[in-house]
């Protein structure tokens, strides 16, 4: 039987409607970085895989000074945003240089509305007892629907592939045999803490330094792009002397998935 124009119309009306709702839902999230994205590319790296991953483009950064948190990239409030993706190193007590207390309380006021998901893509979050967490979740009388953090050492795992689009965030990965990860780490951190960044007469390390101390936001957003380049784009052989950030990923295996607690699952946050 012929489907007639109104239904026909109507299933590809529906078909719209649903692709513009998951793109609306893909670009509802926002990453949240801190001063840690100093330390080495890894946190500007990440963000690229968030993007991809979930189409969270909104940077934003919590500032040292004054814990609160600033858009990087964006004209939109954090508050704005259903789901939040914390992009920084970190441990079981601090994620980057605020105490997980610190942390929590610095997102509640940036964000008072409450988060569908609250995503920590930061070593250890979910390591040990009362966890980053499960004091943000606490903060938002336990609530959340979903949070996420690693119980170990976080890393993108390509199993293989370079690709950072096509890359799992793991903890407790191994490393594909024949690699040479320590070369190319030592050679990243070279480039890092001894090559000028661009035209900045500083280096990679100090011109990050300076952004951030000065909250210059949009200086920090361009950096952050260029260390994506820098050190996603750059040169693969001779592997021994190579800086691409990209065969760090390729030599990451296994691993772990991140825990997740909250409502969604109904596992509570330890």
């Amino acid at each position: 039987m012929p489907i007639r124009f109104p239904v026909l119309k109507r299933l590809i009306c529906g078909a719209v409607l649903t692709l513009a709702q998951l793109s609306a839902a893909l670009a509802d999230g926002a990453v949240v970085m801190t001063s840690a994205i100093c330390d080495n590319p890894r946190d500007a790296i990440d963000t690229l895989w968030v993007s991809r991953r979930y189409g969270a483009n909104d940077v934003f950064y919590m500032r040292d000074d004054t814990n609160a948190v600033v858009p990087m990239n964006t004209a939109v409030a954090l508050d704005t945003r259903q789901n939040v993706y914390v992009v920084s190193h970190g441990n079981a007590d601090y994620v980057g240089p605020f105490a997980k207390a610190q942390f929590a309380a610095n997102l509640l006021a940036a964000h008072p509305s409450l988060p569908a998901t609250v995503y920590f893509d930061s070593c250890n979050t979910a390591s040990g007892a009362n966890t980053v967490l499960a004091q943000t979740n606490a903060l938002y009388g336990n609530q959340i629907p979903a949070l996420y953090g690693p119980q170990g050492a976080c890393q993108l795992v390509g199993n293989g592939n370079p690709n950072v689009a096509d890359a799992e965030n793991r903890y407790g990965a191994g490393l594909l045999p024949g690699n040479q990860f320590a070369a190319v780490v030592g050679n990243i951190m070279t480039v890092w803490t001894t090559q000028n960044y661009v035209d900045s007469g500083m280096t990679w390390q100090a011109a990050c330094q300076t952004y951030t101390g000065n909250a210059d936001m949009a200086s920090l957003d361009v950096f952050r792009l260029a260390v994506q380049d820098k050190f996603l784009n750059a040169p693969v052989y001779p592997i021994g002397e190579s800086h691409n950030y990209g065969l760090l990923i390729q030599w990451n295996t296994g691993g772990t998935g991140f825990f997740q607690c909250g409502l969604q699952n109904g596992v509570v946050c330890p």
